[in-house]
């Protein structure tokens, strides 16, 4: 409770306009006094009711609050857990197939383009509030200084030519009324979320694109022989043709056996006798100490990993969306911390609940973590039906899962999202095609610019598909590689509606059109 009280202050603070650390240290106090003193309220009057009722002493009363904390995270834990169950494995066995991954790809290009022009329009709406709020509140206003930092946090070329409006030609008796420090510290808060969505926007963007230009590349190379003038070229090339595609379906079918595992042991952990949870039966049948803690370390990492892999993809809008790229906002880093740490509790009591080393199921086992944190224990009135309402939870959450129910829905209420056999989907997937089609286009010219304005390099056909800003640095192995793969690709002419078509046709796909010199235009 204290970091998450913590961490929701911090997220308070770094979200609020104001100006200066004791505004925002204000804003933030507010903000969360109104927050937690509601809940503190509700739940005053709720122990109050139950200690009057029930004639409860303070070790009663703190088992309660124990349990009640127990009961809330296992809720999100049955959520959270039963997705990644399913998708965790699913998403490996896709990444194995450069075809299906194209055209995910494809589609996120598409989808990030809207995302990208929605957040320029509404920048250059807030940056014309700031315009207008700048040519109102004249030098010798007092919120002038506010209205200085407003702009320094605009973008640099809007913010200089806000900064060198001539406030002379402009009459003194302008409205300054309408402007006040409440509606400054509005905009300066839309500011700093516009800039941020706008730059985030902008590095996925590029990042994008770059991974879909090298994904039909790989695509490309698998039907074309591939005749590599280095070992080290060659190498690599059956490693990312071959090699991985064979460890990421390995991988998968491995982590599917260990998710049936868990959703099994999950469903009757609650059976005492006789014991039917595989993973207790494991730990029973394991003789060796040093293998048993491989054993637990190996489930409860793999149960960490499904819960956590479910917070990371999770995105409620733009308040919360944990970016790739160093591009997640302060306030999506506190709410994930913030989950996490809430989290931790849960999957361990879970996970000792699975093995049958929690004294409720076990009343010879005493381990040092339920000696501290309690056992696995849950609100009274919610117990008396827990044994039969988490397992179908599990099992409704995977099979939901498993089905695409929550993305179909999703589609279905007009969210952009990506499901294989819809039809607005696939024309989304064909405009993404387009989309990296021109920008390849624009990226060639522009690198036979450079090249004509600079010396040769050795490397030069493998950066024109690079973003050099935003890419790491290559050895020298990537770069023969690299190299190799440009030779390759530069020696057929390049074919994107026959190899690179891995997406199913849509309305409008068909249509032959002929390439135009302004097709970019």
């Amino acid at each position: 409770a204290v970091v998450s009280t913590q961490s929701t202050g911090l997220s308070s603070y770094v979200a609020a306009g104001e100006f200066t650390i004791s505004g925002k240290v204000k804003s933030a106090v507010i903000e969360n006094a109104v927050i937690y003193g509601t809940l503190g309220i509700l739940f005053g009057v709720l122990l109050i009711y139950v200690v009057a009722s029930k004639h409860l002493d303070k070790e009663a009363i703190k088992v309660l609050c124990i349990t009640a904390s127990n009961t809330w995270g296992l809720l999100v834990l049955i959520f959270l857990m039963g997705y990644g169950l399913v998708q965790v494995p699913r998403a490996c066995w896709e990444r194995s197939s450069y075809s299906e991954l194209l055209t995910q790809k494809r589609f996120d290009v598409s989808k990030i383009k809207i995302e990208l022009e929605e957040a320029q329009e509404k920048l250059s709406q807030i940056l014309e509030e700031v315009r207008h709020i700048n040519r109102l509140v004249s030098r010798t206003n007092e919120l002038r200084k506010f209205v200085d930092i407003i702009i320094a946090k605009c973008p640099s070329l809007q913010g200089e030519d806000l900064a060198n409006i001539n406030y002379d030609d402009y009459a003194n008796g302008r409205d300054d009324v309408t402007i006040s420090r409440s509606s400054l510290v509005s905009v300066h808060g839309k500011v700093i979320s516009a800039h941020t969505n706008m730059h985030r926007c902008q590095v996925l963007w590029d990042i994008t694109v770059s991974d879909g230009l090298d994904l039909e590349d790989w695509v490309l190379m698998r039907h074309k022989e591939y005749r590599a003038e280095s070992t080290i070229g060659l190498i690599q090339y059956y490693i990312r043709i071959f090699v991985i595609p064979i460890l990421l379906k390995a991988v998968s079918v491995l982590f599917a056996l260990i998710s049936i595992v868990i959703i099994w042991s999950e469903m009757v952990f609650s059976v005492k006798h006789p014991t039917l949870t595989i993973c207790a039966l494991l730990v029973d049948f394991v003789k060796s100490p040093a293998i048993v803690v491989v054993v637990c370390i190996t489930f409860i990492s793999y149960m960490c990993l499904c819960a956590y892999y479910t917070i990371f993809k999770l995105r409620l809008f733009n308040l919360y969306y944990m970016a790739p790229a160093q591009q997640t906002d302060d306030y999506s880093l506190l709410f994930s911390a913030t989950v996490l740490s809430r989290l931790t509790t849960p999957l361990s009591l879970n996970f000792l609940a699975l093995v049958h080393q929690d004294t409720r199921y076990n009343p010879e086992i005493q381990t040092a973590f339920t000696t501290i944190m309690g056992s696995f224990e849950v609100i009274p009135f919610i117990a008396q039906g827990f044994n039969v309402y988490y397992p179908i939870l599990i099992a409704l959450i995977g099979i939901a899962t498993l089905l695409k129910v929550g993305t179909r829905c999703m589609a279905f209420l007009g969210f952009q999202t990506f499901v294989q056999d819809d039809e607005i989907s696939m024309d989304y997937v064909e405009e993404g095609k387009q989309l990296l089609n021109r920008e390849r286009r624009s990226r060639e010219r522009g690198g036979k610019q450079e090249h004509s304005s600079s010396k040769p390099s050795s490397s030069s056909g493998s950066k024109r598909y690079e973003n050099k800003k935003l890419l790491p640095s290559k050895t020298a192995a990537d770069h023969t590689f690299d190299n190799d793969r440009a030779r390759l690709l530069d020696s057929e002419e390049y074919d994107a509606n026959s190899l690179l078509d891995t997406a199913p046709s849509s309305s409008y796909r068909n249509q032959n059109k002929k390439s135009s010199l302004f097709d970019d235009v």
